[in-house]
């Protein structure tokens, strides 16, 4: 299932796997469990209070002891097999083999006095191997444990137990331990996740900013021409102009010629991935194409209404262009995620800044849903206006729609 919103097209099974109101209730009861503790076990506090819990259960448990091994060691022992899940997460090895020894005594010499706290400490600490625990060390904790349990079929010191109690035994070793490794797997398919979107968010930065250099080439190769051009003309155009004066606008000229070859020996390789510089050599758009830009959107069937607002002056083609790519990726963002949608552009210039807010309605479809994070394209964005030294915000506005705004500090441009 694929859910859409005005910022990121998200695939529902790429998410973790979540136990809806069909699944079988066996299953259904194991991811409960399962989350539980796996968020105990993240917690600081979790740990130290399963621990005192099954602590306490077990000092309440040794009263009515009646099995082979005497009250004290009973004691003892179930104390021992609960209280180091405490320490489990700084401790691991020493509190997971304090657990599983101390109920190794019970499973081979006294089943008939192992209170039910011990029993879940036991199953805890197996479930926790492969959690805490490198796999080699967890692997045979695991096996020595299956060992105990068998060796306990021999009837040491009258410990005979029905074949079946057994076998529910060993079945649960093996229980504790699938429950570990989905539990770390889980986390391992987290971390993984988080990676990748790192990576993925890195990549699209890395080509807006060779975007962005692009871009910015054809305005500073411009402005550079123009000031080579008017430093060689401009002797001619004033009249007994001193020797002096001739050097200094022919020493402006060249270099001005300098700073552009060397602008475009370091920049013109990124106009296109594969160097040509020119098919990228159309002027940059500015604020004034907006009207074409939504005149298309509306022909393709989208409502969109356009407000420019406050002095309309020069700006630099820096915060023009930005404005231009902020509505120009918001629209269709809105018209992709948000299909009927009633979209706002509005750009507001101001004496020392330029604010631009598209925002879209709540979509036509119900199936559509707005989430409060973004995809790359409003990462792409973000990148643009932090290297302008703005401030860029998208999100719902809870309404169900989308605003996409970013403010771009503009002084007056040439």
């Amino acid at each position: 299932m694929v859910r859409v919103h005005a910022g990121q097209v998200t695939d529902a099974s790429l998410e973790p796997d979540r136990a809806g109101p069909g699944a079988a209730w066996p299953g259904s009861l194991m991811e409960r469990v399962v989350r539980f503790f796996a968020a105990d076990y993240r917690r600081l506090p979790g740990p130290v209070a399963i621990a005192v819990i099954l602590a306490v259960a077990a000092l309440l448990e040794s009263g009515k002891n009646a099995g082979p091994l005497p009250s004290s060691l009973s004691l003892a022992l179930s104390l021992l097999g609960t209280a180091p899940i405490a320490v489990i997460r700084r401790y691991p090895v020493a509190a997971i083999t304090a657990v599983l020894a101390a109920n190794a005594g019970f499973v081979l010499f006294g089943r008939l006095s192992w209170s039910v706290a011990g029993v879940a400490g036991w199953l805890i600490a197996l479930a926790a191997c492969p959690v805490v625990l490198p796999w080699r060390w967890a692997a045979r904790a695991v096996a020595l444990t299956e060992v105990a349990v068998l060796l306990g079929v021999a009837g040491l010191n009258h410990n005979a137990t029905p074949w079946d109690a057994t076998a529910a035994e060993a079945l649960a070793v093996i229980a504790a331990w699938g429950a570990g490794e989905m539990v770390r797997a889980r986390r391992q398919s987290a971390k993984t996740a988080e990676q990748l979107k790192a990576l993925n968010e890195r990549d699209v930065i890395a080509r807006e900013r060779a975007s962005i250099a692009r871009e910015l080439h054809d305005v500073v190769a411009h402005h550079v021409s123009m000031i080579a051009v008017r430093a060689a003309t401009a002797p001619y155009s004033v009249p007994d102009l001193p020797e002096s004066g001739h050097a200094a606008f022919a020493e402006i000229a060249d270099e001005a010629r300098t700073a552009l070859t060397e602008l475009r020996v370091v920049l013109g390789v990124l106009r296109t991935p594969d160097g040509d510089a020119g098919a990228d050599s159309a002027p940059q758009p500015r604020i004034s194409d907006l009207e074409c830009l939504i005149g298309r959107m509306t022909a393709a069937g989208m409502e969109v209404t356009l407000t420019v607002s406050g002095n309309r002056r020069p700006l630099p083609a820096s915060v023009e262009l930005c404005c231009y790519r902020i509505v120009q990726e918001a629209l269709t963002n809105a018209g992709r995620h948000a299909p009927g949608s009633k979209v706002t552009v509005e750009v507001g210039i101001e004496t020392a800044s330029v604010t631009t807010r598209v925002a879209n309605s709540a979509p036509m479809l119900p199936s559509v849903k707005v989430r409060a994070h973004g995809g790359y394209g409003l990462t792409g964005l973000r990148e643009r206006v932090t290297m302008l030294r703005g401030e860029f915000s998208a999100g719902p506005d809870g309404l169900g729609g989308f605003v996409v705004r970013g403010v771009m500090p503009a002084a007056a441009g040439p």
